[in-house]
């Protein structure tokens, strides 16, 4: 069981130590869960069988109605079965919110009757059982910590601006309390309590903002945040960012997303203002400083997750901090409107020094015939098809210099499809590949 708490903690160590996402933890997570739920069911059917031979069922029946220590292993058998019903897959993904709360509750329930039919007996588990639980409620309790820290202070608690989109998405900017500083390809939970008061989303991260002072975001001169400490060259898109903000891109599709994407668009400016806390930065990302070519693959809004790998290693370029040559995004989206999800910063990215290195965006517009001039890029490489993965594999993997690291994050298509063609050239070249993705 101490691995079946650890493992699904947002603040288990062992992922930046062995480099293991969370999402990887937490298939670990559900299959430890899966083998207790069957130990437990035989563990009851074994005392079922002992007792029944010794006491008979009416015996086992008042047991049953008067003993404490057996009333407190079925309620923690009962709820571990409870789990099993309401996780499949299909039930998380369809009610997640449900899922989500109801899973906690049970587990709380299975952590105190456990402790309590241990207790009652004085079993030699003892021990362990409050060790699992103290450090499930440490956990907790540096979460909370990290959300004071992050969203309280003098100036008051921090906000939370969602712009609207076309194509079903909101760029969200998270107006800090104090410095949010976060390596490239993490992620943050949000509480949002105009809109669910116990849930939390996770964000992929693009970018964050410390800048000394403090500038009000205004919806009305903007579009975006800016990248750029300086924002005299910025796009007629963008502007300053609060003095600490944390920027990403949202999808609306179900539950809380939705809500946020409906409250906005049904704003006049297209833009809702909250109250949110935010709670991170987690994950456990590649480092790809060492790597000579760079290819990322992006899906949707997976850009996020790859834009901040684009603008940390073009960082490294000015500061003279990595060994990458060429660095190519590959970002295959539905329609145009997707594709200005983020177009204003990687077109503010594409004009950032490039120190004699090579940076090449290509987009893929699935859902296009031709390419409108309106939406011609002189930053970016617009094409109207799908993304031909394993030609474009290929074709870089011949042309690289040094040491390859391949890297997606979006759909599962596209990461198969990516997965599939890395594997390809692995056996001829030093070639690395991974995969950023958040399951539940």
């Amino acid at each position: 069981m101490l691995a079946l708490v650890l493992f699904a903690a947002r603040n288990n160590p062992l992922i930046p130590i062995l480099a293991v996402s969370f999402d990887t933890f937490n298939l670990f997570h559900r299959w430890i869960g899966r083998i207790i739920v069957v130990e437990s069911i035989v563990h009851m059917i074994a005392w079922f069988v002992n007792n029944e031979k010794s006491i008979g069922h009416d015996g086992i029946m008042e047991v049953i109605m008067t003993d404490p220590f057996v009333q407190c292993g079925f309620a923690a058998v009962i709820a571990l079965m409870i789990i099993v019903v309401q996780s499949p897959a299909a039930i998380r993904h369809a009610f997640y919110e449900t899922f989500l709360h109801t899973h906690q509750a049970l587990a709380i329930v299975v952590l105190g009757a456990t402790a309590a039919h241990i207790q009652l007996d004085h079993l030699p588990q003892k021990p362990m059982i409050y060790t699992i639980i103290g450090i499930w409620a440490s956990e907790r309790i540096l979460r909370l910590l990290r959300l004071v820290y992050y969203n309280v202070s003098r100036r008051g608690v921090s906000r939370m601006y969602v712009e609207a989109l076309d194509g079903g998405a909101c760029r969200v900017t998270f107006d800090v309390r104090r410095p949010f500083v976060t390596p490239p390809g993490r992620h943050i939970y949000a509480y949002i309590p105009s809109i669910s008061i116990w849930m939390s989303h996770p964000f992929s991260v693009a970018f964050t903002s410390n800048k000394e002072g403090f500038s009000e975001f205004s919806p009305s001169s903007s579009r975006s945040p800016s990248i750029h400490e300086n924002a005299e060259d910025a796009s007629k898109h963008a502007s300053a960012a609060p003095a600490y903000s944390v920027s990403c891109i949202m999808a609306a599709r179900s539950g809380m997303t939705r809500k946020l994407y409906d409250r906005a668009r049904s704003r006049r400016n297209g833009v809702y203002i909250c109250r949110a806390f935010i709670e991170g930065p987690y994950g456990a990302a590649e480092l790809l400083d060492s790597y000579g070519t760079v290819l990322l693959f992006a899906g949707g809004v997976g850009i996020t997750n790859q834009f901040s790998h684009m603008h940390h290693l073009m960082q490294g370029w000015a500061a003279g901090t990595n060994a990458t040559q060429k660095l190519i995004l590959i970002w295959s989206v539905r329609s145009l409107e997707q594709l200005q999800w983020a177009r204003p910063w990687l077109e503010q990215l594409s004009r950032m020094g490039r120190h004699g290195r090579e940076l090449e965006i290509v987009v893929y517009v699935t859902q296009l015939r031709r390419v409108q001039l309106l939406f011609q890029s002189q930053e970016m490489n617009i094409r109207p098809a799908r993304a031909p993965v394993n030609k474009l594999v290929e074709d870089h993997f011949e042309e690289r210099i040094g040491a390859m690291s391949i890297g997606v994050c979006g759909p599962g298509a596209l990461a198969d499809d990516v997965r599939k063609a890395a594997r390809a050239v692995m056996g001829r070249g030093k070639v690395n590949f991974w995969e950023e993705a958040f399951t539940w």
